[in-house]
């Protein structure tokens, strides 16, 4: 790799994380969801695609958000207060505490995944569809690629738990 392309390649990640919390960021403003965070949109998006699946635990939502438990209790515990989430306890194991989106909740989310949509359309109609599926496909890769190195990396902090 030449260093214009490292370069390149770095700039990519870290702006274009940037720009896409800036454009969610302004798109809450816009809405008047004034109140709400990227990382609480987020948790939101996560607690109704578990839900959707049945799996609307705790566990579940923190790991299909790659975080611990216990930093999603704080963020479930704000949106609750906010009037997006319920907590409730699961009726056959006390231990399992599921949440859920409220109707205030829902139609954050829903506007929230319409912005996303209009996102991806915007950026698509930049491709032919040629280009599109090597893009598409290239993203794959790179999701695998990302995937690999956090299970590395959780591996890696097991290692330290035994020490």
């Amino acid at each position: 790799m030449t260093t214009a392309q490292e370069k390149t390649l770095n700039d990519f990640f870290v702006h274009i994380f940037n720009k896409i919390n800036s454009l969610e960021e302004q798109a809450l403003q816009r809405i008047g969801a004034r109140n709400l965070s990227i990382k609480e949109i987020h948790v939101l998006e996560a607690v109704s695609e578990q839900a959707q699946q049945g799996q609307n635990t705790m566990t579940a939502v923190a790991e299909s958000l790659s975080i611990q438990t216990s930093s999603l209790t704080t963020s479930v515990r704000t949106l609750v207060r906010k009037g997006y989430l319920t907590r409730q306890v699961g009726s056959q194991d006390r231990r399992q505490v599921y949440i859920a989106l409220t109707p205030k909740g829902e139609a954050a989310n829903q506007i929230h995944s319409r912005f996303h949509a209009q996102m991806i359309h915007s950026a698509a109609a930049q491709f032919s569809d040629e280009e599109l599926e090597v893009l598409t496909q290239m993203l794959k890769q790179l999701d695998r690629f990302f995937a690999e190195m956090q299970e590395l990396g959780e591996a890696q902090e097991n290692d330290f738990e035994d020490l």
